[in-house]
């Protein structure tokens, strides 16, 4: 005789930040706990956030195409499910800026807000040529991280720009940059001027992300510590 399902799942509500849109959700199971423990042991970043995708997948009620997310509408829909999953509080550990002692902290994941999403400004390189961005989506993230060289942190930034790039635009077309390769996306950052790519890096450093500020006082020496915790790797 088949065992039977011992639980109902509760149903929660979020909003996906990029696209405003709110979707039904249900707390991770056992069989998809065990995955994240996995991953998280292994600290590898690709089978972590591969690990965290296939959660999000399992527990949204409704039919969501991942690659259609952003990395921080992961990192945002993974810590709500988290928090329902295996509760509200996760205990970090933060170094005193006074002592350098280490302290537990208590960041309650309910309280971390929604990252703020704004219109995209169109970049205007010269008078010939506008340049349209979009938001990094998580396969993006994952095709860096898979790789075979490792990827350094100027590598990531540098290739969040890449994914960062969605139309050229003139006045009489559209270039679409999904429709070229990588070898030319780099020809083409390596051509712009200084100003040029900075606009393009203001953008990726300005990106939507978790944050969270944080107060506790030094268990060792008393001194109030402030923090801001940035993405999700800071409250994991």
């Amino acid at each position: 005789m088949a065992l039977p399902k011992i639980n109902e799942s509760p149903k929660y509500k979020v909003t996906i930040p990029s696209m405003k849109r709110e979707v039904f959700y249900r707390p991770f199971y056992v069989k998809e706990q065990k995955i994240l423990l996995m991953a998280m042991e292994s600290q590898d970043q690709e089978l972590i956030l591969k690990a965290m995708v296939d959660t999000i997948s399992s527990c949204l009620e409704e039919d969501i195409n991942p690659n259609s997310l952003t990395t921080f509408d992961v990192e945002y829909i993974f810590t709500k499910i988290r928090s329902k999953s295996a509760g509200e509080s996760a205990n970090i550990i933060l170094s005193c800026k006074e002592c350098k002692a280490d302290n537990e902290v208590s960041v309650n994941l309910e309280e971390i807000p929604a990252p703020e999403v704004h219109k995209i400004e169109d970049v205007v390189l010269n008078d010939k040529y506008t340049l349209k961005l979009r938001y990094p989506r998580y396969n993006h993230m994952l095709e860096s991280l898979q790789k075979e060289e490792k990827v350094t942190a100027t590598g990531l930034i540098l290739d969040l720009a890449m994914a960062s790039l969605d139309k050229l635009l003139t006045e009489d077309e559209s270039i679409t940059f999904d429709d070229e390769t990588d070898e030319e996306k780099t020809q083409f950052i390596d051509n712009l001027n200084s100003d040029q790519f900075k606009k393009i890096m203001t953008f990726v450093e300005e990106l939507p992300k978790l944050s969270k500020a944080v107060k506790f006082n030094c268990e060792k020496c008393k001194h109030e510590n402030d923090y801001t915790l940035q993405g999700i790797q800071d409250f994991f």
